[in-house]
C-alpha cells in the first residue's frame, strides 16, 4: 500500500506537508492508546489517531467523523488526555503551526478543515539550522550541507521526528528546490543540495511554530 493512500482523503496538501513526519513515525510502533482523546467519549465526532515520533515526542492525527453523504462533518470539539500524559507537557498544534500550550483540555476546530495533527513534547523547542558549502570533486558541483535540529532547553535535539519547510532560492529568486521535510526518530535531519555558482538563500520553517530560518549561501564564480 503507498504511504500516502490511508491519508489521501485528507487532500494532496495534507499528503504533501505531513506524508514525510507520518512516514517516519510508522517505524516506531504505535501507542495502544493516543495522548489526545475527544472530552466527549464514545459520542464525540472525532477520531484520533495517535503514532509514536520518537522516545520524547507523540503525534496524534484529529479527524472529522464522515457524515451521510460521505463528507468530513464540520465540528468542534474539546480534546483531553490520555491519563499519563503530564500537565506540564506541551502541545503543538503543526497543522496552524503555532504553539497550543501546556496540556489542558482545548478546543479542536474542524469546521474548515477535515483534521489536524499535534506534537506533544515534555519540553518547548527551539530550530536550529545549519548549512555549509562543500566542494566538489573536479568536474562535480558543489554541494550544500544542511542540518536541522529542534533543540531542548540544554541545547540537545528533541528525541523525536518533526516536520520543516525548506526551500533553496536561486541567485534570480526563484525557488530552485522545495520540500517538506521531518528529522528522524532520533531528532536530526540531514540533507545535501547541488549548489551552483552564485549567491543563493536557504529558507528553513519550523511546522511547529511558523519560525523561520534564512542563510545566505554564497559559491564564487
Amino acid at each position: 500500500m503507498p504511504f500516502a493512500e490511508p491519508y489521501a482523503d485528507l487532500g494532496p496538501d495534507f499528503v504533501k506537508r505531513f506524508g514525510p513526519l507520518l512516514q517516519a513515525a510508522t517505524v516506531n510502533a504505535k501507542p495502544k492508546e493516543p495522548a489526545l482523546l475527544p472530552a466527549a467519549g464514545a459520542a464525540s465526532q472525532l477520531t484520533c489517531e495517535g503514532f509514536a515520533g520518537g522516545k520524547e515526542v507523540q503525534l496524534v492525527l484529529v479527524r472529522a467523523k464522515l457524515g451521510a453523504d460521505g463528507k468530513p462533518l464540520a465540528v468542534r470539539e474539546t480534546l483531553t488526555y490520555r491519563r499519563d500524559i503530564a500537565g506540564s507537557d506541551l502541545v503543538y498544534d503543526l497543522t496552524g503551526e503555532f504553539m497550543q500550550g501546556k496540556a489542558r483540555p482545548f478546543d479542536c476546530d474542524l469546521r474548515e478543515q477535515p483534521a489536524r495533527l499535534y506534537a506533544l513534547m515534555p519540553f518547548q523547542v527551539e530550530m536550529r539550522v545549519s548549512a555549509e558549502v562543500e566542494s566538489g570533486n573536479f568536474g562535480e558541483a558543489d554541494k550544500v550541507k544542511v542540518r536541522v535540529d529542534f533543540l531542548n532547553g540544554l541545547g540537545k535535539p528533541a528525541a523525536g521526528a518533526l516536520p520543516c519547510h525548506a526551500l533553496l532560492r536561486a541567485p534570480d529568486g526563484k525557488v530552485a528546490w522545495e520540500r517538506f521535510l521531518a528529522t528522524s526518530s532520533e531528532g536530526s535531519l540531514a540533507q545535501r543540495l547541488d549548489m551552483p555558482r552564485g549567491k543563493w538563500q536557504l529558507v528553513v520553517r519550523s511546522l511547529l511554530t511558523g519560525e523561520e530560518s534564512s542563510s545566505e549561501l554564497l559559491r564564487p564564480k
